[in-house]
């Protein structure tokens, strides 16, 4: 067997190894497809003959059904990985940080000015029916809308086609 093809068949064994811990339901399935892909190397000339069979074979699709049957492991940082991961952290503060706040302040005074605008409404509203105007109002909004559509329509038929 080549060795590029040994490598590509190394990589998914050691993945259920290293990765995962196989539940005993499982344990014969994932030695079936341990024992299938090592019979599909074989056969491969290369490794890019190996990666094409493993494709379009369903190989990936019953690779991909086992780690769903499989419990990961927990993965225990190392000193490196957590300093790498505090320094990611930091980073993405002083990218965010300044913008997060701008857009905490934007939807806080957008909240703020939609909400005044709809207490002036409500305010104006009530004053119109205590005054006993917001019925001619209602009228007049009314045909006004009605003269806007008609216009519209009207526009739209006597419009010239191109």
């Amino acid at each position: 067997m080549d060795s590029s093809v040994m490598q590509c068949i190394k990589v998914r064994t050691d993945f259920f190894e290293n990765y995962y811990d196989v539940p005993a339901e499982a344990k014969a399935d994932v030695d079936a497809f341990v024992d299938d892909i090592t019979a599909l190397g074989e056969s491969s000339t290369d490794a890019q003959a190996f990666e094409a069979s493993f494709a379009s074979g369903g190989y990936q699709e019953r690779f991909n059904a086992l780690l769903v049957r499989c419990t990961p492991k927990a993965y225990q940082m190392t000193a490196e990985d957590k300093a790498y991961s505090k320094e990611v952290s930091k980073q993405m503060r002083e990218e965010s940080g300044s913008s997060i706040a701008k857009d905490i302040a934007n939807d806080v005074l957008d909240y703020a000015r939609v909400m005044g605008e709809e207490e002036l409404i409500a305010q104006r509203r009530k004053a119109m029916i205590k005054d006993g105007t917001y019925d001619e109002y209602t009228r007049a909004s009314n045909a006004a809308d009605i003269v806007e559509e008609s216009v519209g329509f009207f526009g739209k038929l006597f419009k010239k086609k191109k």
